[in-house]
């Protein structure tokens, strides 16, 4: 049985009191902003071209945990980020 105990331990493990989800999440929405200034483009725009809100967009870079994959995937695309990139981000670097 997992007790709230085991989940104190955890959160007190990755510090900040966050989950790996929400830790994976700042991560993501970090690499989406900085990819998106770096092109020159936005929210609005961005949502534009990746065919998603620009509330969406907002919550993806606030570090939103409840993004469908489908949703993220567009607006990679748009933003040309690469599986190589979420590798990285994930902390396994593909060399």
């Amino acid at each position: 049985m997992v007790t709230v105990d085991f989940y104190e331990r955890e959160e007190k493990f990755y510090g900040d009191g966050k989950s790996p989800l929400e830790l994976m999440a700042e991560k993501r929405s970090q690499l989406i902003f900085k990819q998106r200034m770096s092109v020159g483009l936005t929210q609005s725009e961005l949502a534009v071209q990746a065919n998603v809100t620009q509330k969406t967009v907002s919550r993806i870079e606030r570090g939103d945990t409840k993004v469908r994959e489908t949703t993220l995937q567009k607006v990679y695309d748009v933003l040309g980020i690469t599986e190589e990139h979420l590798m990285v981000l994930k902390g396994h670097p593909n060399t």
